[in-house]
């Protein structure tokens, strides 16, 4: 991502056109910081960078090596933990996954907007909007869902097609080499300065321009970062974010004027959702179908499920009670082996497991 020239460069000149010697700039996610050191190299008050991970660290470094050291400073932890000394007049964030709402970055950047984002201040980007189009990738479909009944041991995993053809693929090369059989279509649209809520409840019919094979749909997105629009697209030149391929299985034979209707549905945080119709056939995926899910698995994910508590969710929660500020690792993993002595066969495994459960909530 650091090295993404094509994507870096477009947040550069959106960065370029709002950020002024007053500006005060919000890297969220900020990572190695190039965002940010980006928007401190043009002149901008200060810049903060919030990053959970210890990278954020070589953002100061490199802000030092830089010679922006004054300007910059670094808020180890989530958007939704850290204090944010003041409001900033831009927030920029590269919260979009793959496909846009793949990694349920979204929400946390609506939050630091609503937060502590000054009235008109600027978000890079401000726009967003999901793409997909039917299309014929042979290859692809061959490589991931249909060679799986072949084997050269004979040995029959054939069952394990239904798993394949459920999964979302993220892959760039094959669909460079796909053929489109329609146009694409946008599927949703996100203003990202006023939107709340990532649900995808999207459908589009498709009218084929030509015939041949529909192997499943390529999806992507866009975002607009200042005045320009930077895609995603398989047929766009490459960024680090790679497009999705959304299988159908079996292939749909198509001809010139048919159409193909799609619904894509993803609640935020949850499974994705894909449904064709094709004259008398429909077709149905999911990724909740993507592996083997036993029933006590799937009656977890209910929201009536009454959970109870393992062994280890007790530890946790012995650990976490005996937390006070004065206690060492030491002591806590003395007690937890006293408290809880056959837990772990490996001494070193109760202060690994101490370790965990500090560093998460700590």
């Amino acid at each position: 991502m650091a090295l993404d020239e094509r994507r870096n460069s477009a947040y550069q000149r959106a960065l370029a056109k709002v950020v002024g010697p007053e500006t005060v700039v919000l890297d969220l996610g900020a990572g190695l910081g190039v965002h940010g050191l980006l928007a401190a190299q043009l002149g901008a008050k200060r810049v903060c960078l919030v990053e959970p991970e210890n990278v954020g660290l070589l953002g100061l470094e490199a802000a030092r090596s830089n010679g922006l050291a004054d300007g910059v400073e670094l808020l180890q932890g989530k958007i939704e933990d850290v204090d944010v000394p003041e409001r900033v007049d831009v927030i920029t964030a590269a919260f979009t996954g793959n496909f846009l709402l793949e990694e349920d970055l979204l929400p946390s950047l609506f939050l630091a907007r609503d937060r502590f984002l000054n009235p008109g201040g600027k978000l890079i980007p401000d726009q967003a909007v999901m793409e997909a189009v039917p299309v014929s990738a042979p290859e692809l479909h061959e490589r991931e869902i249909a060679s799986w009944p072949k084997s050269s041991l004979d040995l029959d995993f054939s069952s394990a097609r239904r798993y394949a053809s459920n999964a979302i693929y993220y892959e760039r090369d094959r669909l460079e080499r796909a053929r489109y059989l329609s146009k694409p279509m946008d599927l949703l649209s996100l203003d990202l300065t006023t939107a709340s809520n990532t649900e995808c409840r999207a459908e589009a019919t498709y009218t084929i321009d030509e015939s041949g094979v529909c192997h499943g749909w390529a999806g992507w997105f866009r975002m607009r970062l200042g005045s320009e629009w930077l895609s995603t697209a398989p047929h766009e030149p490459p960024v680090h974010w790679s497009p999705a391929f959304l299988p159908v299985d079996p292939p749909i034979a198509v001809k010139k004027g048919d159409q193909l209707r799609f619904r894509l549905v993803r609640p935020p945080f949850g499974p994705w959702s894909w449904f064709v119709e094709s004259g008398q056939s429909e077709q149905r995926h999911s990724t909740l179908f993507a592996g083997p899910l036993p029933a006590a698995a799937l009656a977890k994910m209910s929201p009536h499920y009454r959970p109870g508590i393992n062994d280890e969710g007790e530890a946790a929660r012995f650990v976490l009670s005996q937390v006070n500020g004065d206690r060492s690792i030491r002591d806590l993993t003395d007690a937890l082996s006293e408290q809880f002595p056959a837990l772990f066969a490996d001494p070193g495994e109760y202060l690994s497991f101490v370790r965990k459960v500090v560093k998460q909530y700590d």
